[in-house]
């Protein structure tokens, strides 16, 4: 039978009566939806994220990537394993749902739940990768390689080997190097994380932390120029305090090691200037005057470090030893 059209109306038909009837109700139930609308009322009114959380139907692609780039990390992972309870193989949820969790991990100021959130990451990651299928491949390496690194020393090899995988799939992202820089410092490869910092530098050629970071590693190898000029500009251009005296302590022992006694001497002293409490100033103080055959000032500035720092190891050593 053709649907119920007013020109068919027969009003002893109760088959058609039966559809009025129908019709009547379809009618007062948009008309009660559009009241619901215009007073407000909360369940015509959730957000995506909350009427999927109340079950309403499975997530899709389309809603979890709005969410991803609103950064709603904590919907995108709460969709995302939603999702996985389903279908827990599904690559894209896999990986929306390990990208989401590093970046919950890294606004975590709770080292357990950072922990958590980390190993959720990689779990997921580690299994969206597997087959190589998966349209976010390259992004999935690149993070899952962070992730091992925040995981800590034991995870440097996958860390490398990961973020080496995105770079190989044309995925790099400023702080790619860095990350491989640090995690083969981390193994003892000077020379592979020099040459990882170089990378970082010609990415961020205005980073002063990485410039410092280089010159650490420079001087690690033997590159003592190179490093002098790094941590020399570091140190004259930044605005970070805490950067500046890092390259101050550098440099400073990059002049000890050549025995430029007063160059040395006059940054620990700008140190010391700038953070009264560096305990650390004047042990190197005090190395710089037993150099000098000044025992007695080289002791004055130990105990000035142990009085500051009671706990310093290696000022309470040299104060131990035999003169």
């Amino acid at each position: 039978m053709k649907p119920y059209a007013p020109r068919f109306v027969t009003h002893d038909d109760p088959y058609l009566k039966r559809r009025r009837r129908r019709g009547v109700i379809l009618v007062a139930v948009a008309v009660a939806s559009l009241a619901g609308a215009v007073f407000g009322i909360r369940a015509l009114m959730l957000s995506l994220a909350e009427r999927r959380a109340l079950g309403q139907g499975r997530p899709d692609r389309a809603e979890t990537l709005a969410l991803w780039d609103a950064g709603e990390y904590a919907s995108v992972a709460e969709l995302a394993q939603k999702a996985l309870a389903e279908t827990p193989l599904d690559p894209f949820f896999l990986s929306m749902h390990g990208l989401s969790s590093f970046y919950l991990a890294m606004s975590e100021l709770d080292a357990e739940r950072k922990a958590e959130e980390l190993s959720r990451s990689v779990f997921s990651l580690r299994k969206a990768v597997l087959d190589g299928d998966s349209d976010l491949e390259a992004k999935c390496r690149y993070i899952l390689g962070k992730a091992y690194y925040h995981q800590g020393l034991d995870y440097a090899p996958e860390a490398i080997s990961q973020l080496s995988a995105a770079a190989d799939l044309g995925f790099t992202q400023v702080d790619t190097w860095e990350y491989l820089g640090l995690a083969s410092k981390s193994l003892g490869d000077m020379q592979a994380s020099a040459a990882y910092f170089e990378k970082a530098m010609v990415a961020s050629p205005d980073s002063y932390e990485l410039k410092a970071a280089a010159a650490a590693i420079y001087v690690e190898i033997g590159r003592s120029d190179e490093a002098e000029k790094l941590a020399r500009e570091a140190m004259d251009k930044t605005q970070d305090a805490y950067l500046r005296e890092r390259c101050a302590f550098l440099l400073a022992d990059i002049y000890r090691g050549r025995a430029r006694f007063d160059d040395a001497l006059a940054l620990y002293q700008s140190i010391k200037d700038g953070n009264p409490e560096s305990a650390d100033a004047w042990y190197y103080e005090g190395l710089v005057y037993q150099a000098l055959g000044d025992q007695l000032k080289a002791r004055a500035a130990w105990r000035k470090a142990v009085s500051i720092d009671p706990m310093h190891q290696e000022a309470r050593k040299k104060l131990a030893e035999r003169t």
